[in-house]
């Protein structure tokens, strides 16, 4: 009973993917289509070549941003100053006594 339920199961099957090729042929595009086709990835290879383009110079400008010095650049700088003057002060106040 169970091999003439494999045995069903691979004929179907063998049936099924025999057809297959059969409707993929079936279905090949008109020469309309394929002008449509080419036609719309254009305009979607047009559209994203505009989006890389404007990634690049937001990555460019990014970069730019980046090289400047921000603020906590500023204060760290401020706070090494003191840092140095303290030692100084320090060791200077160690001096006199």
């Amino acid at each position: 009973m169970i091999m003439i339920r494999k045995s069903l199961i691979i004929v179907l099957l063998s049936i099924f993917l025999a057809g297959m090729p059969a409707l993929l042929f079936a279905q090949s595009p008109q020469e309309n289509d394929r002008q449509a086709v080419v036609a719309l990835l254009k305009e979607q290879n047009r559209q994203l070549s505009g989006d890389l383009r404007h990634i690049r110079r937001e990555i460019a400008a990014l970069r730019a941003q980046l090289e400047e010095p921000g603020l906590r650049d500023i204060f760290a700088g401020i706070g090494y100053i003191f840092g140095l003057f303290g030692v100084a002060a320090f060791v200077a106040a160690r001096r006199k006594e």
